[in-house]
């Protein structure tokens, strides 16, 4: 039977050589690297118009709004993060923050972690799995739709966790290849650790990365040692083991120097959702999945533009699910293999732990995702980043007949084009709701005029206001009182001394008409008393008042 299949499949190898040519795949791969190269292209051509619309969502803007404030913060003041810890851009922004062009460094940071991140993840591909699955993993990365810039390129997101995933996989294919070739010298192993544990610990601070990046390193080699019984895979997993656990205590160090230094994150609780709530968590989590790759089609019509927008959904669930079964053959059919010969370990072992590494962080945040919390809706796509790398990564590990690497690489340029497509068709959006640019202007002008730079204002639309006009007018968010009956501060993304009143000076309150949110302000309550003057910009009132409204919050 193995012989007949062999035969169908040289069949098929050479039917498609003789479509394609002798050199037909080194045509598609040709094809491919054009495709990388112009989704890089367009990537880069809409940075600066994605800046604009990105930090419209005060999600975002707030990421930039708080450390540039907490200069100005007194000393106690307690500066919230929001929902997770955020704090290895919040060290490099508070680090350039005197810097003439700090505005556009952190602007453009995101971009540089971002692309870093691709280099490290296709590097290590290439180095596990080889020169087309590098170029396949580069090809999906790069091909970036706009929910997926929305996390790539922000600084609250998990702009790092890609960078992050990628060096952990690669220190653990340096330390295997030094280990195989007796070459790893103490002086090397701490050349090695020492700034991977410092890198790796200010990574974890954001807990996603444990379950997504050290957890893969710590057991990818386990694995491979349980299956192998070899003391060369001993030797990687006590390093890894090792400098993960070191990791780990220094980003709890690294947290409690931030929670003593005032800088907290908002408590976020995560549980593991009812056994019922099993078959919606999985819904949401194919619909997030789909939405990361520009596919979100799941309740628009079958027709026009959606018709494209369900090709992209159809390939991105296809090759996760193509993917997941490729790891459940893989996983099946070489354990024994590999425990029996430790020759072939020698040769096949980078891309045996490259397999296991990127096959954890798929499963375990996929199984994260869909038995907790955390996959409450469907746009929580950002939790699912590390699935999408290793979906990418492990593309071109498992094929090896040359009609299923064509297929495969036709399925993948399809996919760029039809990103490229789509981003030039759609351009790029607004990701939030708050004033546009020459809105947040226009209100400047106003309240300045009237003798006020202190606002205060809904949620979504405070810290858009605040970083479009560089900070010149301040507007801190508010919101309803949990009781009812007046306005509160705002509980995440803030800090404390911006609702300490301040003597007499004018303020201001700027109210949104659109459509109601449970964060919106829509009107000013009767405790704020009259204003001065009040004045209307599209769907956004400013209301100017003697005094600093600060006084009148919790107060119905």
């Amino acid at each position: 039977m193995t012989e007949a299949v062999a035969r169908r499949g040289g069949a098929r190898s050479r039917g498609l050589d003789g479509v394609l040519g002798a050199d037909g795949r080194v045509r598609l791969e040709w094809l491919l690297g054009l495709v990388v190269a112009a989704n890089l292209i367009v990537l880069l051509v809409q940075a600066h118009a994605f800046v604009h619309g990105v930090y419209l969502n005060s999600d975002n803007a707030s990421a930039l709004v708080l450390p540039a404030l907490a200069s100005h913060a007194p000393s106690g003041s307690i500066v919230n993060l929001g929902d997770h810890a955020w704090y290895e851009f919040w060290w490099f922004m508070r680090a350039t923050v005197g810097l003439p062009h700090h505005r556009q460094l952190w602007e453009l940071a995101p971009f540089v972690v971002g692309l870093l991140g691709i280099a490290a993840v296709v590097a290590c591909t290439w180095r596990g799995a080889g020169r087309l699955a590098g170029l396949l993993c580069a090809a999906a990365l790069l091909a970036t739709s706009a929910a997926m810039r929305s996390i790539l390129f922000v600084p609250e997101t998990r702009v790092s966790f890609i960078l992050h995933a990628g060096a952990l996989c690669g220190s653990l294919m340096f330390v295997y290849d030094r280990v195989r070739s007796g070459r790893l010298t103490r002086g090397t192993l701490l050349a090695v650790a020492v700034p991977l544990v410092v890198f790796t610990g200010a990574g974890l601070t954001d807990q996603l990365l444990v379950v997504g990046g050290l957890t893969p390193f710590v057991l990818a080699p386990l694995a491979c040692w349980l299956r192998a019984g070899s003391t060369l895979w001993r030797k990687v997993f006590l390093f890894a083991i090792v400098t993960g656990a070191a990791s780990l205590v220094l980003a709890a160090l690294l947290t409690h120097i931030m929670n003593s230094d005032h800088v907290i994150h908002a408590p976020f609780p995560i549980d593991f959702v009812p056994s019922e709530m099993l078959i919606a968590n999985l819904q949401n989590l194919v619909a997030a999945f789909a939405s990361l790759g520009g596919g979100s089609f799941f309740g628009g019509p079958a027709s026009g533009e959606n018709l494209l927008t369900f090709m992209l959904g159809g390939l991105t669930l296809l090759a996760l699910a193509g993917i997941l079964r490729s790891l459940w053959r893989w996983a099946t059919s070489t354990e024994r293999s590999v425990a029996s010969s430790s020759t072939r370990l020698s040769a096949v072992g980078v891309r045996e732990m490259f397999v296991v590494y990127w096959g954890l962080t798929l499963l375990l945040i996929l199984a994260a995702y869909a038995l907790t919390t955390v996959s409450g809706n469907s746009a929580n796509g950002r939790y699912l980043l590390g699935p999408w790398v290793a979906v990418a990564a492990l593309l071109g590990a498992f094929v090896s007949a040359s009609w299923s690497r064509g297929a495969l690489i036709l399925a993948v340029c399809a996919f760029g084009a039809l990103t490229i497509r789509a981003n030039l068709a759609n351009g790029v959006p607004a990701y939030g709701f708050g004033p546009d640019q020459r809105t947040a202007r226009e209100i400047e002008r106003f309240v300045l005029a009237n003798g006020a730079t202190t606002g205060y204002g809904g949620y979504w639309d405070a810290a858009p206001v605040t970083w479009e006009t560089y900070l010149r007018v301040k507007v801190y968010p508010i919101g309803p009182c949990p009781a009812g009956g007046g306005l509160c501060p705002f509980r995440n993304n803030q800090i404390s001394s911006w609702y300490t009143p301040r003597g007499h000076i004018s303020s201001f309150l700027l109210t949104d008409s659109q459509p109601s949110d449970p964060l919106a302000v829509t009107s000013p309550p009767p405790a704020f008393g009259h204003p001065l003057i009040a004045g209307t910009f599209g769907t956004f009132t400013v209301y100017v008042y003697n005094h600093d409204l600060a006084a009148d919050l919790g107060v119905s």
